[in-house]
C-alpha cells in the first residue's frame, strides 16, 4: 500500500499561477485514502498566449504525473480546454491517454456530466472574476449544450480568488435566483474560490440544483478512479451519483 492515496492519486493541472483554494477545498471534500497532486499553471491575466503556454505545461505535467503514480489526470480550465475545441477533446485525451497509461479528463467535460447527472437544462452562473468575462461565461453554456439563465461576476481577478468569502457565493446564488426564477442550477464557475461549505444550503434554500467546478472536477476523477462513496455535505452531485 503507498504512503499517499492507497485509493487514488489524482493529478490536477491548475490553470492558476498561484493556486491556493482549490487543494483545501479537495481536502474538504474527498474521503481518506485519496490525495491530490498538483501543478499550477501560467494563467495571471488569461492572455492567448498564457492559454498556449498553459496547454503545453498541463500535457507535459499529465506525463510527469503518470511517472509519478498518479491514478489519473485532469486537466483544468475551460478556456484551455476549449482553446483546443470541445469537439477536440475526446480526441486529445485520448491521445494522451495512450501515451501516459492512465485515464485523463478535463474539466470541461466534467462539467458537463455533471450537468447531465443533474438533469440540468437552465444555468444561472456565478464566477469570481470582472463583469466583462460574463458573456464568455454565457457562451460556454451554450457550448455545453444547456441555456443560459443570467450570469452574475464577484468583480475580482485571479489575484483576488483567495480572499473572496464563502458566503459570497450564498449571497449571490440568492441574488442570481431572484433575478432569473425560472433557473433550475446554480454553477459556480471556476474552480478557485471558496463555495464548498454553502453548497447545501443553498440547493435547500433555493430548490435548485448546484454545480461548482471544482465539484465537478472532484465527482469525475473520484468516480473514475473507482471511489463511489456518497459523499455528504457538498451538494447532490456528490452525494447521489
Amino acid at each position: 500500500m503507498p504512503i499517499c492515496g492507497h485509493r487514488a492519486r489524482i493529478g490536477y493541472t491548475s490553470p492558476p499561477l498561484v493556486t491556493e483554494v482549490f487543494p483545501l477545498e479537495f481536502y474538504r471534500i474527498v474521503p481518506k485514502g485519496v490525495t491530490l497532486m498538483i501543478t499550477t499553471l501560467a494563467i495571471t491575466t488569461r492572455s492567448p498566449d498564457e492559454v498556449e503556454k498553459s496547454y503545453a505545461a498541463s500535457v507535459q505535467a499529465a506525463k510527469a504525473m503518470a511517472k509519478a503514480g498518479a491514478t489519473l489526470v485532469m486537466l483544468g480550465g475551460n478556456p484551455i480546454n476549449l482553446s483546443r475545441g470541445l469537439e477536440n477533446l475526446d480526441d486529445i485525451t485520448g491521445a494522451i491517454e495512450r501515451e501516459i497509461g492512465i485515464p485523463v479528463l478535463t474539466s470541461s467535460q466534467s462539467q458537463i456530466a455533471a450537468l447531465q447527472k443533474l438533469g440540468s437544462q437552465r444555468i444561472a452562473t456565478v464566477h469570481p472574476y470582472e463583469a466583462h468575462h460574463n458573456e464568455r461565461h454565457e457562451q460556454a453554456i451554450r457550448k455545453f449544450s444547456f441555456d443560459p439563465a443570467g450570469v452574475i461576476a464577484v468583480g475580482g481577478g485571479f489575484s483576488d480568488l483567495g480572499s473572496i468569502p464563502e458566503e459570497t457565493a450564498l449571497d449571490l446564488a440568492r441574488r442570481i435566483k431572484a433575478e432569473n426564477p425560472g433557473a433550475d442550477t446554480i454553477h459556480f464557475a471556476s474552480a478557485h474560490w471558496a463555495t464548498a461549505g454553502v453548497l447545501d444550503q443553498i440547493e435547500r434554500e433555493l430548490g435548485v440544483s448546484v454545480m461548482t467546478s471544482h465539484q465537478a472536477i472532484t465527482w469525475a476523477c473520484l468516480r473514475r478512479a473507482g471511489v463511489m462513496d456518497s459523499i455528504t455535505g457538498f451538494g447532490r452531485l456528490l452525494r447521489e451519483f
